[in-house]
């Protein structure tokens, strides 16, 4: 007799297999139900505002993120994503203010710093900008790394954006130069600096 009619006529086998299904079936529900229904949601509108943002919709980013900060006030990357909105929105008041406050929220929270030094280098005030650009580097090194390969090719970015280090580098170069012979800003350099997140 082979073992397959051996295991087709064996009740306990079958009864085995047919709960071990019903378990199956039952953990997927779950773990389906807990990623996407029970999820808080200040979560749902944080992940949707990320989604807009890297898609550069960042009316509808911020809208999300405002909606998330309305459940949580507290949450620095909701703050810090409300900032980055703004920014990109070209709202420098109201992006200085919620940069702020996410520096109040964390004050270690290093892509706060690094974005509100974006946030002086393209208002052309680089004194600042090198002052959180240093802060920045100082409390998360790996920041001067930049994008990684992986997100580079997840976000589709061909290029290798420059780093804040970079950005650094340059602005103090820039820096020794007599006032007449600098040159802060390069348009097509400028473009390409991205935003920093964690």
């Amino acid at each position: 007799m082979s073992s397959y009619k051996v295991k087709r006529s064996d009740s306990i086998y079958n009864i085995l297999v047919k709960i071990s299904i019903i378990l199956f079936v039952l953990f997927t529900v779950w773990l389906l139900f807990e990623h996407f229904i029970n999820r808080p949601p200040e979560l749902r509108y944080y992940l949707s505002a990320n989604t807009d943002f890297k898609d550069k919709r960042y009316d509808r980013s911020l809208e999300n993120y405002l909606k998330a900060y309305s459940y949580d006030q507290n949450d620095v990357y909701i703050i810090e994503g409300i900032a980055r909105s703004y920014m990109e929105l070209n709202d420098f008041k109201n992006s200085f203010k919620y940069f702020n406050l996410a520096i109040k929220t964390d004050k270690l929270f290093a892509p706060a710093y690094a974005n509100l030094g974006v946030l002086f280098d393209r208002n052309k005030d680089y004194i600042s900008a090198i002052k959180y650009y240093e802060i920045a580097l100082s409390l998360d090194n790996d920041l001067s790394t930049g994008m990684h390969w992986i997100d580079r090719l997840l976000y589709d970015v061909r290029e290798k954006p420059p780093t804040i280090m970079d950005r650094l580098n340059y602005l103090n170069q820039q820096m020794l130069l007599n006032k007449d012979d600098r040159i802060f800003s390069i348009e097509e350099i400028n473009d390409k600096q991205i935003n920093y997140e964690k």
